[in-house]
């Protein structure tokens, strides 16, 4: 069903994200038919004068800035929806990160291995969830030489594994080589605990470099997640204001600022942290 809001929440855990949209109305829920593609395709055989071709030349270097931009609002969009899906699961407050012993390059490949070993992790521990994020290695080697077939795959992972609390190093790292020969297999791990994290979506986001968007990840699942996580919760209208007036009005925006976006026009984007002593809300009441 179609609806209009100029007043958004997104409710991550306890971090709250408000959209105040100062221009017009913002329509949801309304699925645009799919348009046919009426442009018949042209055979390109010297048949073009040279002023089409530039008009093809023109039409090429459009689609190649607006693909630009489609990349980089992709990027973002990503970050954004790992941060709230990690904000709002809170639990999983260990940072782990699989790589491969022999240089594993194919994403299809990768990515087989990487779901065998998460099911042998719940077989065994039914309580695992995970959000895992594909990254590539550097081209570079060591030396400085190219490598042919670029970097090798590797995963981050913010998790819940249960695992002994030691400061001893030597502990540590025995707790790692035995994880990574019953569950991993392929290669080496390291793990950290980031329970003393306050924003954890943040902290998560800033290990994930511009090499998660590498070519091969064209239109490739950039991130993985266990099913049953929390999800973020978006509020509108009526919904949002009474959410603000009873749990935001009053707190110090931890972020602000105001943007224009062509779509939406003039946006006022504010950040909430919950203070500790809150009720858990998963839901708006």
């Amino acid at each position: 069903m179609a609806e209009t809001y100029d007043f958004k929440i997104i409710k991550s855990g306890k971090e709250i994200e408000v959209y105040d949209y100062k221009d017009k109305e913002i329509l949801r829920g309304y699925k645009r038919k799919e348009r046919k593609n009426k442009r018949k395709e042209k055979e390109f055989k010297g048949q073009l004068n040279f002023n089409e071709y530039k008009k093809e030349l023109k039409k090429i270097e459009e689609w190649e800035i607006g693909y630009k931009a489609k990349t980089k609002f992709s990027i973002s969009r990503t970050r954004t929806n790992i941060r709230r899906l990690a904000n709002a699961n809170p639990h999983l407050n260990k940072f782990l990160t699989l790589t491969f012993a022999k240089s594993t390059t194919e994403l299809q490949e990768a990515n087989y291995l990487f779901n065998q070993a998460m099911k042998r992790i719940i077989r065994q521990k039914e309580y695992f969830e995970y959000i895992a994020v594909v990254e590539f290695q550097k081209d570079i080697d060591y030396h400085g030489n190219k490598k042919e077939k670029g970097g090798s795959v590797h995963y981050h992972l913010l998790c819940n594994i249960e695992m002994k609390k030691t400061e001893n190093l030597e502990e540590l790292f025995a707790w790692e080589r035995w994880f990574a020969l019953r569950y991993w297999k392929y290669g080496f791990i390291k793990i950290k605990d980031v329970r003393q994290v306050s924003n954890m979506g943040a902290y998560f986001c800033k290990y994930l470099g511009k090499d998660m968007f590498d070519k091969r990840m064209f239109r490739k699942k950039k991130f993985f997640c266990s099913q049953k996580l929390n999800k973020p919760v978006e509020m509108t209208g009526y919904e949002a204001f009474n959410f603000y007036d009873r749990h935001i009005k009053g707190l110090e925006p931890i972020f602000a600022k105001s943007f224009f976006s062509e779509y939406a026009g003039n946006i006022d984007y504010s950040a909430y942290t919950l203070p500790e002593d809150s009720i858990d809300l998963n839901m708006c009441s």
